[in-house]
Formats: C-alpha cells, structure tokens, sequence
C-alpha cells in the first residue's frame, strides 16, 4: 500500500517511516506533509492508499483535512496518530469514516494492525460500488474515442481519481489508463484493417491528438508502427499479441 504520513513533528515522522519498514505488512511511504494544507496538496498528487496523520497540528488540522478529502472519496484510509489527550478529536474523526487509531509514541504490532484494517477496508470500499463502477466503465466506452484523462473523469462523476481508477478496476481487472489504452488499441486495429484511413486520421479517431505519441504507445503495445502492422494484415499475418 502506498502510505502518506502527515505530522508537524520531523521526528514523528521518521519514527513513522522507521516503524513502517519494520513491519511484515508491504507500503511504500510516497510523502510526508507537515501541516493539513500541504498534505491536501500531496493527496491530490500522490492519491496515496493510507495516510497516517496527526490530528493538532498548525493551520488546517487533522480533522479539517479528513473532511477536505472524504468530500470526494470514500476509499482512501486513514489512521489517526495522537496522545491519550487528544481521544475526543480522533471520537470526532470517526465519524468521517476513520476506522483507526495508535497512540503515540507508536507500536509497530499497532500500526501493522491498522494497516491491515486499512487493506481489508479498501478492497471492501471498491466492491460495495458496483452500479458506479459499471457506469464509469460504460462512460469510458461510450467516451474513449475523445481526449479523456482521469482527472475529467473525477471532475464530470465527482468522484477522486483514486475512486475512479478503484471501480473501474474492480470492473474490468484493469486500472483507468490500461482500460483506456486497450479500448483505443482496438480501435484503432480495427480502423487500420478495415478502412484507407491515413495514420493520423486513425489517431484523431480513437482519441490521439498527438501522431508521433499514437505511435509510440501503439508499437509498445504491439511491437509494430501502425503502417507496418496494416502491412501485415493484408499479408495475412497475425495481428495483436495475446
């Protein structure tokens, strides 16, 4: 899982960092924020699976930003990290749909646990969302033919990007981009076997505005320039690999 760590103590944080790599549970720490404002930023960048935060911290606090973020995503986990003076804020973060909460100074076997709540909370977040997820899939195969980005998809569905990518998933075993990416493909094989389209028709047609990066991806995904796989198909050789 990726993790953002979120705390106005340098030292909290590296304790957190230090802790995390002791630990049998596999994360990967993306960022570290010292304040809500920052963190909110890092969260629109990094879209982490769990992040670790302190509650009082300077200018936007915990509490604040948990609510900035729950506004468009139900599936990024949190965990809170406090003194024993500070239960009420984290009662108070509870009912943003915080599940977790390690008292400082921080127990490895105690933020292992949390973490795995966070895993299981995460897989179950994605499957209770089926009807949004078969509509978002839907979209993108009514829409993949348009320039279309998973920031527009978050903006149009009101959803994060990280929701988004999870339904889709959930969906078709594919994240947002490869899902994209391979309804484009197809396409664009399609068009190349069937019609006199110049290559930079087909590009504009399944979404590439751009010639030279339709190239590109298209000989990444199937070893051959557009030109040289039309070719092969009049020749009769096969087609896309499995």
């Amino acid at each position: 899982m990726t993790v953002l760590i979120v705390d106005d103590e340098p030292l909290v944080r590296s304790s957190i960092r230090f802790t995390l790599q002791g630990i049998a549970l596999r994360t990967h720490v993306v960022g570290e924020a010292e304040n809500g404002e920052d963190a909110l930023d890092q969260y629109r960048r990094l879209l982490p699976d769990v992040i670790i935060t302190d509650i009082r911290m300077p200018g936007m606090n915990g509490l604040d930003f948990i609510a900035e973020v729950r506004r468009a995503d139900p599936v990024t986990q949190f965990i809170i990290i406090s003194g024993y003076a500070e239960f009420e804020y984290a009662r108070q973060a509870m009912r943003h749909g915080v599940g977790d909460y390690v008292l400082k100074p921080i127990k490895a076997r105690e933020l292992e646990d949390a973490l795995r709540n966070c895993a299981t909370r995460l897989d179950d977040a994605c499957l209770e969302a089926q009807p949004e997820g078969l509509q978002l899939v839907q979209y993108i195969r009514e829409h993949f033919s348009s320039p279309l980005s998973l920031d527009q998809m978050a903006e149009k569905f009101n959803f994060s990007p990280k929701y988004i990518s999870c339904l889709v998933k959930n969906e078709v075993g594919q994240g947002f981009s490869d899902f994209l990416l391979s309804l484009r493909m197809k396409a664009a094989i399609e068009l190349l076997g069937r019609t006199r389209q110049d290559v930079k028709s087909i590009a504009l047609s399944v979404g590439y505005e751009d010639q030279q990066y339709f190239h590109r991806v298209f000989k990444k995904k199937t070893g051959k320039t557009p030109v040289q796989f039309r070719q092969d198909l009049l020749d009769g050789e096969p087609g896309l690999p499995d």
